[in-house]
């Protein structure tokens, strides 16, 4: 069927899935956001779309990183990339509890709690499923095809 990356877009694109399971450090931040941006590549959208993508996912494991990862590098996150009734779908799961944005100061300077903003800025859908055993975010994206 031709190179190994050919054999991966067949897969992605026939609904396959893709995962990529880190240690819960910022080290590992790089190899996950590359991840979805190649996942995404397999599926036809511009540089410009798999640039949103990569800073969106990379948002969300940040997020899951440091705060759903109580035992720090005790703790995974998990990437699944795949494609669905017309859409990208990129689920980041971590084992810890969601923290909503917490005001950091009154001035408005404040440079933190924006992923979540981001993650709805470059994302069609945005969801946030709280659960005992970890947090689950689910970031969806039209595939070009269906758009």
């Amino acid at each position: 069927m031709g190179s190994a990356q050919q054999v991966k877009e067949q897969t992605l694109l026939d609904g396959g899935t893709k995962t990529l399971t880190i240690l819960s450090k910022l080290a590992n931040l790089k190899a996950a956001r590359n991840f979805a941006s190649e996942a995404a590549l397999t599926c036809g959208f511009s540089d410009a779309e798999v640039y949103e993508i990569k800073l969106a996912a990379g948002e969300a494991v940040a997020n899951a990183i440091e705060h759903g990862s109580p035992n720090g590098e005790g703790n995974s996150v998990e990437l699944t990339c795949y494609c669905k009734d017309g859409s990208f779908l990129i689920i980041v799961k971590d084992e810890g509890c969601f923290k909503k944005r917490v005001l950091i100061s009154n001035d408005g300077a404040s440079y933190r709690g924006r992923g979540i903003p981001l993650m709805l800025v470059f994302m069609d859908k945005v969801a946030i499923d709280e659960r005992s055993n970890g947090t689950r975010v689910t970031l969806s994206k039209r595939l070009p095809d269906a758009k």
